[in-house]
């Protein structure tokens, strides 16, 4: 707040002082005057509100400080969101399509085979890929100020208020909608990105492709069971059914990545791996009771040397284990965010606001949104897996 009041003490301080030297003869009155006719207008040298310049210099004074905080991304309140940001697991990119378009490995190569030094080659063509398609999704937000607004807050504080409280709840709902998005069971549509629940229902069609058609069986998240249709008991058998995840997750190989290394899907998990198993009710809590017996720490003790601040969520064994409410009591989601499930966020939007712009159908009202293009898409479903503990 004190910050504001600076700007604009600054801003009255070089007025005077280029009023003091045109006096002086060191500048001419022409260049003081053209000062005055300058904090008439806003940052896009277009006067916001004719009739209220005073007011539309303090007002933009004051947003250019509320930007300086918003900076370049909103922080999202989410752990799957702090993970993936505290892992630098996001991928910035300056260009980007309507689609994100991946590349699948369904066949082999027949011409690989052991030969004698008569042999000829096999020049057989060979069927390489299948084409995965997602939509990028697009999140906007607006702020809107009227002349009625800055003429009934005139005050300095009373400015600050209106600009803090218009500019904090747009912030609040845009940290809401992109949280609860991103984990979400919706398609995308070219509006909404893809959501993380609808990649990890082995039932369900992503990406533009149904695991149901013949050839991509392959193309649906691991489904962890003790037998056929028979799951763990979660009360006595929770370190087998979490055994049984990690060692089928790394041995899946069906659907892999066209170029990707075999440390994708069988490296040793380690920290920052990117692995995460976002967990219900019981199972996180049977998970928590069994590593702090395993370490002989607390919950708060890991958060607190982990940096998690007051997320539900904690390092074990190079996972981190991340609570959802909103799963079923006793269901986990093995997510690998480098080789199976990736975010991609276009630079050039990023929670960043566009230009103020005049609004033709109203009277003495301005707006500007606050735009994200962003996408969620799949490299591998196979490369993550859904358990649920009976």
């Amino acid at each position: 707040m004190k910050q504001y009041l600076k700007t604009y003490t600054a801003q009255l301080l070089a007025l005077v002082a280029l009023g003091v030297a045109s006096l002086l003869g060191v500048l001419p009155a022409e260049a003081a005057l053209l000062s005055v006719a300058i904090l008439g207008v806003n940052s896009a040298g277009i006067p916001l509100f004719a009739g209220v310049e005073p007011l539309d210099d303090m007002f933009m004074a004051t947003m250019e400080e509320m930007d300086k905080e918003v900076m370049d991304e909103l922080s999202v309140s989410h752990p799957v969101w702090e993970y993936i940001q505290q892992k630098n697991l996001i991928e910035y990119v300056e260009e980007i399509g309507t689609h994100v378009i991946g590349h699948l490995r369904r066949f082999k190569n027949g011409t690989v085979k052991w030969v004698s030094g008569y042999d000829d080659a096999d020049n057989t063509p060979a069927q390489l890929l299948g084409e995965t398609k997602t939509a990028y999704g697009h999140l906007a937000g607006t702020q809107m100020y009227n002349r009625e607004e800055l003429v009934k807050n005139q005050g300095k504080q009373q400015l600050i208020d209106l600009v803090e409280s218009k500019s904090e709840q747009l912030l609040e709902d845009l940290d809401t909608e992109f949280a609860e998005t991103i984990v979400g069971t919706q398609d995308a549509d070219g509006r909404k990105p893809l959501g993380i629940g609808r990649i990890m229902d082995p039932a369900l069609a992503c990406c533009g492709i149904d695991p149901a058609t013949a050839g991509f069986e392959f193309w649906k998240p691991y489904k962890v069971e003790k037998s056929a249709g028979v799951n763990f008991a979660l009360a006595t058998e929770f370190r087998d059914g979490i055994r049984k995840m990690y060692r089928e997750v790394h041995l899946a190989g069906g659907g892999r990545v066209l170029g990707a290394s075999k440390k994708d899907k069988s490296t040793p998990l380690t920290g920052g791996s990117g692995y995460v198993l976002i967990a219900g009710t019981d199972l996180y809590n049977e998970h928590q009771k069994y590593a702090e017996n395993a370490l002989r720490l607390t919950i708060a003790d890991l958060k607190g040397q982990q940096g998690w601040g007051n997320f539900e969520m904690f390092d074990y064994n190079g996972t981190t284990i991340i609570y959802d409410p909103t799963l079923g009591a006793k269901v986990g989601w093995f997510i690998n965010f480098k080789s199976g499930i990736r975010v991609r966020i276009h630079r050039g939007t990023n929670f960043k606001y566009d230009d103020w712009q005049m609004m033709a159908n109203k009277v003495q009202t301005k707006k500007r949104n606050n735009l994200t293009y962003m996408a969620v898409y799949a490299k591998s479903r196979r490369a993550n897996a859904v358990v649920t503990f009976s």
